[in-house]
């Protein structure tokens, strides 16, 4: 598992992580409040042979999910949803979203990564955040 903490002045107060839901015990991980499945949503840099055995943290795969038509308003309402779900919660509690995908290294990382940055900047480093990438670094997905 590949993991960022982006520091603020006070708690962690969100942890977003991408899984990919094609390998044995990712439901597990969803125990979250939030949760979003982007497996028929964004387009799948994997058909793409060039970018099948690299990652959402590529520049050029990151470029190739955000310019799916819609994938920035998704990603911003992710973002909105999640900075009004931790002002609900109670201080020093964790907000988790989790954003799945088919195989967890293209478009549920890029989102995550973009999702982290956004709620991070609004809160002007007042709080931390937490991103992880549970399967960006496991082989790419056997092709059915």
């Amino acid at each position: 598992m590949q993991t960022t903490h982006l520091p603020g002045r006070g708690l962690v107060a969100a942890v977003i992580s991408s899984i990919g839901i094609c390998y044995h015990g990712a439901h597990a991980l969803v125990t979250d409040r939030l949760y979003l499945d982007l497996g028929r949503v964004l387009r799948n840099p994997a058909d793409d042979p060039t970018m099948r055995y690299r990652t959402g943290l590529d520049d050029d795969v990151y470029a190739h999910v955000l310019k799916t038509p819609g994938a920035l308003t998704l990603i911003n309402r992710t973002a909105v949803q999640l900075r009004a779900l931790a002002d609900e919660v109670s201080m020093g509690r964790l907000v988790r979203l989790t954003v799945a995908c088919q195989g967890g290294r293209h478009r549920s990382v890029a989102a995550v990564e973009t999702v982290g940055r956004l709620v991070w900047e609004a809160w002007g480093g007042a709080y931390g955040a937490g991103i992880e990438h549970h399967y960006a670094d496991h082989p790419g997905r056997p092709r059915r």
